[in-house]
């Protein structure tokens, strides 16, 4: 689930991460989004990014930009491409490697909740904060919406008989078949996500409860905590809980049993996914980590880009701080979502040992001096380097340009 949207800065283009890495790092910002089909993931972020990941790796490969605000839903598609949706309430099909959509809606008028995929692989379906599903033709690149709720449709999933579920702020969970409704079942709180498990449903609610309901009511509750639940995944016999002060729950998706409490301390989890060995867990840190469903250990150190251990009490450390998530100053920190900064004057762009870049950027003759990383954050980097997957960001202030330029002067060499 998602729910809070914010503005976040810096964070750059085609990613590479250490093999060694375990966690996911390359976000500017809180992970709203996870999606998972094999070894691939795909994440979206408040930082308006979503990212395609090589999960056995941990090495990002491909960064898709288009949303304005938040990428709030991301989903697989069958053909091998993916489907992001936002905060701006609009939806992208991308094809496998794309750089631009290959088919967009912008129909709602608030964020995108969800997104799911029909069973049979021909459908999209995307709820919203408008009330509204919007129901997508895969095959025809068509979409017509559904008026679903009233208030917000904060959950929705298909079963494997292609029945479509949905939940809402108006307190009803409905099952719809071919675009109608076939049943509606009263709920005793407000839902803020589900999972389906084979009949059933799992719904998480503000009041910290998680509930199974049938065709008839409630078949299993757990009062998991005082605060409201925020993301839910199931997968390979688990269901997983998280709440808005950061603690996540794995049960047995059978008789709701726990088996892990854990306590990531990225602050709010706002997504989850399951594989088939791992939990990933999406936090307010802008990391994805990961562990191991059967023991429920951390996979990776769950630390979070140290960056700013660097600070020395500058304007340009403060400036810095937007960049050190996705960008190391040391070389043995080697490459995150961003190349390293370390040797950066006098290296030519395109160039840093063991970093992907795209190919627009092999081709250009730019060579970073303390004149063109300035040139770069006044302009932009669209406009200095077209062709550039970084988000766009720019430092109105000379003398906030000025005081990164230094900073790097001093912590790059």
């Amino acid at each position: 689930m998602r729910r809070f949207m914010l503005a976040v800065l810096f964070a750059p283009a085609l990613l590479a991460a250490p093999a060694s890495a375990q966690d996911l790092q390359g976000h500017g910002g809180p992970v709203s989004a996870l999606a998972v089909e094999g070894a691939a993931v795909l994440s979206g972020s408040f930082d308006t990014r979503a990212i395609v990941w090589d999960g056995e790796s941990a090495v990002a490969r491909l960064v898709l930009r288009f949303h304005d605000g938040s990428v709030t839903a991301t989903a697989f598609l069958p053909d091998g491409g993916f489907a992001t949706a936002g905060q701006d309430g609009r939806i992208a099909l991308w094809d496998a490697d794309a750089r631009e959509p290959r088919f967009t809606t912008a129909l709602h008028q608030g964020p995108v909740a969800e997104l799911a995929v029909s069973p049979d692989g021909t459908v999209l379906a995307a709820a919203s904060w408008d009330g509204r599903i919007q129901l997508v033709d895969l095959i025809a690149n068509e979409a017509r919406l559904v008026d679903a709720h009233q208030g917000m449709v904060t959950g929705i999933a298909y079963r494997a008989d292609g029945d479509l579920l949905s939940i809402g702020s108006d307190l009803r969970l409905v099952t719809w078949r071919d675009g109608e409704p076939a049943r509606s079942l009263g709920l005793p709180g407000s839902p803020n996500g589900l999972a389906v498990l084979g009949t059933g449903v799992a719904v998480i609610f503000a009041d910290g409860a998680l509930r199974v309901f049938d065709g008839d009511g409630v078949t299993g509750e757990r009062q998991l905590s005082e605060r409201p639940l925020v993301s839910i995944a199931s997968g390979n016999g688990v269901l997983a809980a998280a709440a808005v002060t950061g603690e996540v729950w794995l049960l047995d998706a059978g008789n709701l049993a726990s088996r892990h409490a854990l306590l990531p301390d990225q602050g709010a989890v706002w997504s989850l996914a399951i594989t088939a060995d791992d939990l990933l867990t999406g936090g307010q840190d802008g990391l994805i980590r990961r562990w191991d469903l059967a023991t429920g250990e951390p996979r990776g150190s769950g630390e979070a880009p140290s960056e700013i251990a660097f600070d020395d009490g500058s304007r340009g450390a403060e400036v810095w701080r937007s960049c050190a998530l996705c960008h190391a100053l040391t070389p043995d920190d080697g490459n995150r979502a961003g190349p390293t900064m370390h040797g950066i004057f006098g290296r030519r762009i395109g160039t840093a040992e063991g970093y992907d870049y795209s190919q627009a950027l092999r081709e250009m003759d730019i060579v970073w001096t303390p004149r063109t990383v300035a040139e770069l954050f006044e302009y932009g980097p669209e406009a200095y380097t077209p062709g550039t997957r970084m988000p766009e960001q720019r430092i109105p202030s000379d003398d906030d340009r000025e005081a990164l330029v230094e900073f790097l002067a001093r912590m790059t060499q």
